[in-house]
């Protein structure tokens, strides 16, 4: 569960563009396959993690075993489900602790050779962690333990990565699967002891990262079949159209621990400028946090307003293009805080509390952004194309001052330096648009 996810992130992107490019050999293929491993997981043991705030992180491995079902559609693309029954338990100082039990389906496309496969994935499913809620409690030496009362939760789970398969003979293969499995916990009422003992009614979310590894043993079922030549769609130099896209993210500092979904609406552009590689940029407009009250902090905050662009290479197959994406970017919010000035109280009876106010003034703010992941795209015709994609977009809050002035602050006042803060988001999008 950790934020800083580069190196995992790096790995998963390699090993997908690399299976998209390669050409395909002649191969045979079996239409099921079912793999069992084990898997070997990261995650955080303490709230320093989560944000990459540069604290006293720990990081561990969970092992578990896994179980991975294939349906070989060609012999380049499948459509898979993983199911992890239970990991080794997951101690946390906060957020979910206990027994991982993952559940994916999805994608895998890419290049099958003879004797060696290499795929990208994409997945989607759930994360159910046993002991997610829990309290402390005492053991017969009256000492403090935690992880007890535990309460199970489950949260919505997206994996990208890719599989690298070496085909031992033709019903035997060895896979090795690597991604970046990120899980996002919304805010959530809960009833029930918590930790220290407090009943507490609110508990605020976050984007939690894994390195998910698996090595298995796969043995196919059915009749082989050889694969022939695939018929791919007419290559168009453009493809453009509007999408809607979900963004789930933290922000700094105000709103810092509060996960929001962050609905987004724009437009997407690729100029096909090879068979295999293209150049991919979207445009999105969020709408949320419009009003002067609501979720302004010193990086972020108002409506947001978000331009990706970048390579998107992969291949295309029948009426289905599989992609890998990486796209820098940048994102200005409209309401962010540049300036404060603080008054004194001002008591109208002798004992009546007392509290300062401030004045902020707001302005526009621009950090920047990094979007991995993959696409995956539907031609129902020559001119028309839908397009899903997925994958993670780190926002880079960048560093800032503010002006300071008031009763508390010297003459003239002061600037106050606002550190950067890096935090992942969940980047899902849908779209629909035409060819040409």
């Amino acid at each position: 569960m950790f934020a800083r996810s580069g190196s995992h992130r790096i790995l998963s992107l390699y090993l997908i563009s690399s299976a998209m490019l390669l050409p395909a050999a002649a191969q045979t293929y079996a239409p099921n396959e079912i793999t069992a491993g084990a898997t070997l997981q990261t995650y955080a043991s303490d709230q320093e993690c989560l944000l990459g705030s540069g604290g006293q992180c720990q990081y561990s491995f969970s092992p578990s075993v896994s179980f991975t079902y294939s349906r070989n559609l060609s012999r380049s693309v499948a459509l898979e489900g993983t199911y992890q029954p239970a990991s080794y338990f997951m101690y946390n100082d906060l957020w979910d602790s206990g027994r991982e039990e993952l559940a994916l389906g999805g994608i895998k496309a890419g290049w099958r050779g003879r004797r060696w496969g290499l795929y990208g994935k994409l997945d989607a499913g759930v994360a159910s962690f046993s002991c997610a809620v829990w309290s402390y409690g005492t053991n017969a030496g009256q000492q403090r333990t935690g992880w007890n009362a535990c309460q199970r939760l489950t949260h919505f789970a997206l994996e990208y990565g890719g599989v690298a398969e070496y085909h031992k003979n033709a019903r035997y293969t060895l896979r090795f699967d690597a991604g970046h499995l990120m899980v996002a916990e919304f805010d959530q009422n809960l009833l029930g002891p918590m930790i220290d003992g407090y009943d507490l009614n609110a508990r605020w979310g976050g984007l939690f990262s894994h390195l998910d590894m698996r090595l298995g043993v796969t043995r196919n079922f059915g009749r082989t079949e050889t694969a022939s030549a695939e018929r791919a769609p007419e290559n168009q130099k453009w493809d453009t159209g509007a999408i809607f896209a979900l963004q789930p993210r933290t922000e700094p500092y105000f709103t810092n621990g509060f996960l929001n979904p962050y609905p987004e609406e724009g437009l997407w552009a690729s100029w096909n400028f090879s068979k295999h590689v293209s150049w991919d940029t979207t445009l999105l407009r969020s709408p949320r946090n419009p009003g002067k009250n609501v979720n302004d902090s010193y990086q972020a905050g108002g409506r947001a307003f978000e331009a990706l662009s970048g390579v998107k290479a992969g291949f295309r197959s029948g009426h289905m293009g599989y992609f890998a994406k990486a796209r820098p970017g940048l994102m200005t919010f409209g309401e962010t805080y540049r300036g404060r000035t603080d008054f004194p109280c001002r008591r109208r009876r002798l004992l009546e509390p007392c509290f300062g106010t401030s004045k902020v003034d707001n302005g526009t703010f621009t950090d920047a952004v990094l979007d991995t992941g993959g696409i995956v795209e539907f031609y129902p015709t020559r001119r028309s194309v839908l397009r899903f994609e997925a994958g993670s977009a780190t926002v880079f809050y960048l560093s800032k001052s503010i002006f300071v002035a008031g009763f508390d602050a010297p003459p003239g006042g002061f600037f106050e330096p606002i550190p950067r803060v890096t935090a992942p988001s969940m980047l899902m999008a849908f779209g629909a648009g035409f060819r040409f």
